[in-house]
C-alpha cells in the first residue's frame, strides 16, 4: 500500500511539473499570452482531446498572423479551394475567453479557404488554417486588423460568435484597441473535416 501511494504521488507530480512546462512554452512563444486559462476551458476541453501532442514552434507569416500546432493532426490537409469544418476558440491577446463553438452547441463553422464571397473565415484564420491536418489543433494569433474588421453585424466572414456580448467584446477591441501593440485575437481551431 505504501508504495503505490508513492507511485500515485509521483504520478500526480510529473502531471503538474509537465503542465508548468506547457505554460512556460506557451508564455515563452507568445508572449503576450500569459493567461490562457478560463472559465471556458473546461467546456471545451474535448476539442484538445484525441490527437498525438505536437512539438512545433511557432510560425509567423508576413502578414503578422503566427500560429503553432497544438496537436498535430493525420488527416487530409487544408488547402486552399477546400471546404473545412472547425471547431474554434476565440479569446484575446490577455487570455480573456469571447466565445467558442462548445458554447453554441458544437456547431463547427464551415467555411472555404480563400474564397472571397460566400462561405468565408476572416483573412487571419484563412491565412493560419493552410498546412494543418485534420484532427490537429492550431492556435492563431492574429492582429486586430486582419480579423472582424467588416461583417461583425451580417455574419461573415466568420467564426462569428451570435451572442451580443461577445460581438460588443470584438467591437471594442476593433474599435479602441487596434494600434495598441500586442493586441490581438487568438484563435484555436481544430479541423473536423475536409472536402
Amino acid at each position: 500500500l505504501k508504495r503505490s501511494s508513492k507511485c500515485i504521488i509521483q504520478s500526480n507530480s510529473n502531471m503538474r511539473r509537465d503542465t508548468i512546462k506547457g505554460i512556460i512554452t506557451s508564455s515563452m512563444a507568445f508572449p503576450s499570452l500569459i493567461l490562457l486559462g478560463s472559465s471556458s476551458s473546461v467546456a471545451s476541453a474535448a476539442m484538445y482531446d484525441n490527437a498525438a501532442v505536437a512539438d512545433s514552434q511557432a510560425v509567423t507569416l508576413p502578414s503578422g498572423v503566427s500560429y503553432q500546432d497544438l496537436r498535430l493532426g493525420d488527416g487530409d490537409v487544408v488547402s486552399e479551394g477546400k471546404r473545412v469544418n472547425i471547431q474554434w476558440s476565440l479569446k484575446r491577446s490577455n487570455g480573456y475567453s469571447i466565445d467558442s463553438s462548445s458554447n453554441n452547441d458544437g456547431v463547427p463553422f464551415i467555411f472555404i479557404v480563400g474564397a472571397k464571397k460566400g462561405q468565408r473565415a476572416i483573412a487571419g484564420l484563412d491565412e493560419g488554417i493552410r498546412g494543418m491536418r485534420v484532427g490537429g489543433i492550431r492556435r492563431i494569433i492574429m492582429p486586430p486588423i486582419l480579423t472582424y474588421v467588416e461583417g461583425l453585424d451580417d455574419g461573415n466572414p466568420g467564426p462569428i460568435p451570435p451572442g451580443f456580448g461577445p460581438k460588443q467584446r470584438i467591437k471594442r477591441v476593433i474599435e479602441l484597441r487596434m494600434d495598441v501593440p500586442d493586441e490581438s485575437f487568438l484563435l484555436d481551431i481544430k479541423a473536423t473535416r475536409v472536402q
